[in-house]
């Protein structure tokens, strides 16, 4: 392709994408006013016709001032074919060298504007070309630019979908290798599950035995603390009959004391106590009185002693058949152990009482009707505060 054609192109393209606007449209009218004024130029051979045209040529016309503005306007190029083009330049030609003919200042400005409009038309045409050849080197480059892109963008949806297959092969292995290790985990699960099973089923037969085991440990401890309980219940009514005892035993010395005092008022009204001034006969029955208290406290312990293991047999024996009466015969010595203890230990505070009648000087005297006890009666139970007829009389039982 010539630079004209590709020029007329450029040019062709340019009109259809630019916009005409109206300060365009009367520079391009003012350019052709002053095209046609050389073409008249160059016909006319007359003095007159020259002489108007120098009248002309001497003001400034508007068909002058454009040719040097026109560039910077940027007039519309109208559409030619290169032979019109050709055509206006031989034209332009022949009115420069008519022009230049002597005796003619007006054709001389006329052939210098026309050299000047061509001058600006070459170049605008040069620059017209040059800016087509740079749109076509940049449409080109644009093009090559985007076939690389193209190729890019191809490359790189080739390599994506390499890539996608890859990763769906990695994935497919990753799935098999995860399938493979569920079914080994499974089967080791399985493995640990039976291995737990077999654990808890053996760990629920000894707990069972050890159930049993803690129930019989736990009715041994519950019929040692039933034992410990009846020795405390035992101990406990021991203790509170052993308090009641000395309770009313201070009663009865406080009521002794009392009766010894009253009687002994009585006595001195009364009766003399003969056994003041025997001091050898109450020595005799005082020395007899200690040797009975020792008897009587070693019965009592022994009594005690015999009731407490009668109380353990029963409730630590094996075997024991309460049906059979062993317990209700072990309950009937075990309470008369008891009572002969207690019956022992009233003696002994009688024993005490006659001690305390010796040391208050009434010994010897009834304390129901306040005469003297007699002498063999005395020796035989010196520790008796009643004399013959008061005791058969029933005045007191423990007198």
């Amino acid at each position: 392709m010539t630079p004209a054609r590709s020029a007329a192109k450029s040019r062709s393209a340019r009109k259809r994408t630019t916009k005409v606007t109206p300060q365009k449209k009367r520079a391009s009218s003012k350019a052709g006013t002053a095209k046609r004024a050389v073409k008249g130029a160059g016909k006319g051979s007359s003095a007159s016709r020259s002489k108007k045209v120098a009248k002309k040529s001497t003001k400034p016309t508007r068909s002058t001032r454009p040719t040097k503005s026109a560039p910077r306007r940027s007039a519309p190029v109208r559409k030619r074919s290169t032979r019109t083009a050709a055509r206006s330049s031989r034209a332009l030609k022949k009115s420069a060298t008519a022009r230049t003919r002597p005796g003619s200042s007006s054709a001389a400005n006329r052939a210098t504007a026309a050299k000047k409009a061509l001058a600006a038309r070459k170049a605008a045409e040069l620059k017209k070309a040059a800016a087509a050849k740079k749109a076509q080197a940049a449409k080109r480059a644009a093009d090559q630019k985007k076939a690389l892109a193209a190729k890019k963008a191809l490359a790189a949806k080739k390599a994506q979908a390499a890539k996608k297959v890859a990763a769906a092969k990695v994935a497919a292995a990753k799935k098999v290798a995860a399938a493979k290790a569920a079914a080994v985990k499974k089967a080791l699960a399985a493995k640990k599950a039976a291995a737990a099973k077999k654990e808890a089923i053996k760990r629920a037969a000894e707990a069972k035995k050890a159930a049993a085991a803690k129930k019989v440990a736990a009715d041994k401890a519950a019929a040692e603390r039933a034992v410990i309980a009846e020795a405390k219940r035992l101990e406990a009514v021991q203790r509170r009959a052993a308090q009641e005892a000395a309770r009313a035993e201070a009663r009865e010395q406080k009521a002794r004391e009392r009766a010894e005092a009253k009687l002994r008022k009585e006595q001195e009204r009364t009766y003399k106590n003969p056994y003041i001034d025997d001091e050898r006969f109450v020595e005799g029955v005082s020395e007899d009185l200690v040797a009975h208290r020792g008897e009587l406290d070693r019965q009592v312990e022994q009594l005690l002693k015999e009731a407490e293991a009668l109380v353990q047999e029963r409730d630590t024996s094996v075997g024991w058949d309460e049906d059979a009466g062993d317990g209700l015969g072990g309950d009937i010595e075990h309470e008369l152990d008891v009572m002969q203890a207690e019956r022992l230990r009233l003696e002994l505070e009688e024993i005490d009482a006659a001690f305390a009648r010796m040391r208050s000087r009434s010994f010897g005297m009834c304390e129901s009707c306040h005469k003297p006890i007699g002498r063999e009666r005395l020796r035989a139970m010196p520790h008796k505060s009643l004399c013959i007829d008061c005791a058969k009389g029933g005045l007191g039982v423990r007198r």
